[in-house]
């Protein structure tokens, strides 16, 4: 099974090490190179120009891991291009510092650079699937300013040391604005199908009326493997989820379609389900038909314990009692079949405010603000 794009790479460390060691070495090349500059520093457009190259560079490897912390690299190919960018991100840095006294190579250097920036924040939102990771705009636009700023020095008569400082204001410029947007922490949220987005229960119970003549409402269902003579509703959804025409017919529950376009707009949605591998296409297709999210991981063969989620929103009591106990919030659905609470760990999951009953998406509307806000003072950021 391939991991969950949310899901970080066990190698990122180590990937963030390399760039650590990469960002030294380019800086302590420049040392060398300049080292008489350094040792005897005086008032010049020669220091000037590596005041804005090391400027630059020092800046990137603060926010680097900024970055990184909020957004860390995971198994998918788009993480191993954003790896590649970033890599080549800093050779270009080496380029800066050998060039580092000459600034029409600087300008020109600065422009490709912020063009990749750009292209790098492009791919960090094909690998999240999320917009809301990346400013690549603002990278796009101050390429075309140092670009006119490179221009200038072609053909204008304009100060060199006016153009050198009007670069190195761009550059701060640049992180001070960069800074104001943010990197913002993604709540992870977790949401199941059955249950919570889909009404799998009074399908069913037709099913079962118009095989066996049985007549049961979804209010008796008050327990999730309810016995039905030789079979039990376990069985029978298990059955109906195997056929096609009933996951692509299922009814949504009431009000999740309006719910999940504002959960969209703010967290990372993640759709969680374990329903059967052989409809997982008609799955699929009825969630993108009604739904908008981030991204689905079917999680049969493994359960829902995923590291990763902040928040799982279920309707099974044992899938939020073994989240939540794992460090997550829990978001129990109220259904007829979870009423019933006997298990002790997760009355003192519930006690404790780690597991919270929603009796409808408007309760759940109402709970991952405040949730978010507990996650903000806790200054958490993914649960890796």
């Amino acid at each position: 099974m391939s991991a969950p794009r949310f899901k970080v790479d066990p190698l990122s460390e180590t990937f963030v090490r390399l760039i650590d060691i990469m960002f030294g070495l380019t800086l302590t090349q420049g040392f060398v190179i300049y080292r008489d500059v350094i040792v005897r520093p005086e008032l010049s457009i020669k220091g000037l120009n590596l005041i804005l190259v090391y400027t630059t560079i020092i800046f990137s490897w603060i926010y680097y891991h900024k970055s990184i912390l909020h957004y860390p690299y995971n198994k998918s190919s788009w993480s191993r291009l954003r790896l590649f960018f970033d890599l080549l991100i800093l050779v270009l840095y080496a380029y800066l510092v050998f060039v580092g006294q000459d600034l029409p190579s600087i300008l020109i250097g600065l422009v490709v650079i912020f063009v990749i920036y750009s292209i790098d924040g492009i791919v960090r939102i094909c690998e999240w699937h999320d917009g809301k990771v990346s400013k690549w705009w603002l990278s796009l636009s101050f390429a075309i300013i140092f670009l006119a700023e490179w221009y200038a020095t072609i053909i204008t008569h304009i100060s060199l040391w006016i153009l050198s400082f009007t670069a190195l204001i761009s550059v701060i410029s640049y992180r001070i604005i960069r800074s104001k947007l943010g990197y913002p922490s993604l709540l992870v949220v977790g949401v199941d199908v059955d249950g919570v987005l889909g009404e799998q229960v009074p399908p069913v119970l037709e099913r079962l009326k118009f095989k066996k003549g049985l007549h049961l409402t979804k209010e008796a269902v008050t327990e999730w493997d309810l016995p039905i003579n030789e079979t039990s509703i376990t069985k029978e959804i298990e059955e109906a989820l195997l056929d096609p025409n009933f996951v692509k017919e299922m009814p949504l529950v009431q009000g999740a379609q309006h719910a999940m376009k504002r959960l969209y707009k703010k967290y990372h949605i993640v759709i969680v389900t374990s329903r059967p591998r052989e409809t997982e296409k008609e799955t699929k297709d009825w969630l993108k038909r009604h739904f908008k999210f981030h991204e689905f991981v079917n999680t049969r063969e493994f359960g829902k314990n995923i590291r990763g989620l902040h928040v799982l929103i279920d309707d099974n009591l044992e899938n939020i009692k073994i989240c939540a106990s794992s460090g997550c919030y829990g978001l129990l659905f109220s259904q007829p079949w979870n009423q019933t609470i006997q298990d002790e760990e997760l009355k003192s999951l519930i006690r404790a405010e780690k597991v919270i009953r929603c009796n409808g998406w408007d309760d759940v509307l109402k709970a991952l603000p405040k949730i978010e806000r507990t996650s903000e003072q806790l200054s958490w950021s993914f649960n890796y």
